[in-house]
């Protein structure tokens, strides 16, 4: 079941914990403080259509809004502390500590991190918050899906030069847990274990190119009555071999990523290809990607994106015989496969405008072709660094 939070006094614990990380800090002249924010909403053609990126409503409603903190000061010679501390109006303005790690320089090239950090999933992951360092309001939802965004652990950073090229290695090895919704809605609770992974960059002048791979023993427990009193019904039956098919319980995920990205001054581009993968359960592989084209004129830029999502559905009753006798199992089997699968199709367009140094006014329009209906999707956000 989901559990009620008191919001108010999570979000004063939050906030007074932030100002004691941060009075200190404020008055070290080694301290770096920098932000970021984002004010947005939209609005949907067909409310009675599919929802799409948290959008559902044909009345515009500016409730995408998000302030993002970042500190970060020196502790000594070759050790720092980074903070990154964001509130989202989705959670209520609750302050969230996204980031919360030591670094420690081993050598001029490279550096060991311990804390909360950000997961290396996908290319713009570092700054998957900043909404203001890409074109679009926010990355394609098509690829940028997971929930699992940070990991408490370790990891190891290294850049270098290998003749005329930029090189980046990361390496990292934690846990992590959260609450999370699939696209049909049913919430869950998630806890990673063993989280590993490696991701690298290559590149040179307008281009980079970016690989990564990761997996993690993976445990949901879902919250969903049918669900669960169906796999406890199937516990006294000759199926009770199927139960592991459908729960997702220390079992091996795997996450691999390729992307590209080229920016010329005028031209730019982007594409990321990713795959996801808990054999056996009843999630499906999940195989999504997008490619983004765009002009830059001036202060202005114009780009298109398409983006795919074709995952390959659980094969949950495979293996059980056909008969009258089974027949409504083998629907639930299948009904149950198909809540996990998504197959939806989206060209986005947008324009970016920089107002200012620092500053953007962005608006994208989502056509969406998903296999449960289509939609529309108009959205327009204002996004800063300072």
């Amino acid at each position: 079941m989901m559990l009620i939070k008191n919001t108010h006094k999570k979000r004063g614990l939050a906030l007074a914990v932030a100002s004691i990380m941060l009075a200190p800090w404020a008055l070290a002249s080694d301290v770096n403080v920098s932000g970021f924010l984002s004010v947005g909403g939209g609005f949907v053609d067909d409310e009675n259509s599919v929802a799409y990126d948290g959008y559902s409503e044909e009345d515009l409603t500016f409730d995408r809004n998000l302030l993002g903190l970042q500190v970060t000061g020196q502790v000594s010679e070759r050790v720092s502390a980074t903070a990154q501390l964001i509130a989202r109006s989705e959670n209520d303005y609750e302050v969230d500590a996204e980031w919360a790690y030591l670094s420690w320089q081993a050598h001029n090239n490279g550096k060991v991190r311990a804390g909360r950090l950000r997961t290396p999933l996908y290319m713009y992951s570092d700054y998957l918050d900043v909404g203001y360092s890409y074109p679009w309001i926010s990355a394609p939802n098509e690829v940028y899906y997971l929930p699992f965004n940070n990991v408490d652990g370790v990891d190891y950073y290294l850049t270098a030069a290998l003749g005329s090229f930029d090189t980046s290695f990361q390496a990292y090895f934690g846990s992590f847990e959260s609450d999370f919704a699939f696209e049909d809605g049913t919430q869950g609770f998630a806890s990673l274990r063993n989280q590993m992974g490696v991701a690298a960059t290559f590149g040179k002048d307008w281009w980079n190119f970016r690989a990564a791979y990761h997996q993690a023993d993976l445990t949901v427990d879902v919250f969903n009555p049918t669900l669960n009193g169906f796999v406890a019904s199937l516990q006294t039956t000759p199926f009770a071999n199927l139960i592991p098919r459908i729960a997702i319980d220390d079992d091996k995920g795997t996450f691999a990523q390729v992307g590209l990205n080229i920016d010329t001054g005028m031209f730019v581009a982007a594409a990321e290809h990713v795959e996801f993968e808990v054999k056996e359960t009843m999630l499906a592989k999940n195989i999504r990607d997008y490619v983004m084209v765009g002009l830059r004129l001036g202060d202005f830029l114009f780009h298109v994106t398409g983006s795919q999502a074709d995952d390959e559905i659980a094969e949950l009753s495979a293996g059980v015989p056909a008969s009258a006798q089974t027949a409504v199992l083998i629907g639930t089997l299948d009904a149950i496969a198909a809540a996990r699968d998504v197959d939806r199709e989206v060209i986005s367009f947008g324009t970016r405008w920089d107002v200012t140094s620092g500053t953007a006014l962005k608006f994208q329009y989502d056509d969406v072709d998903d296999v449960k209906g289509e939609q529309k999707v108009y959205s327009v956000a204002l996004q800063a660094v300072f």
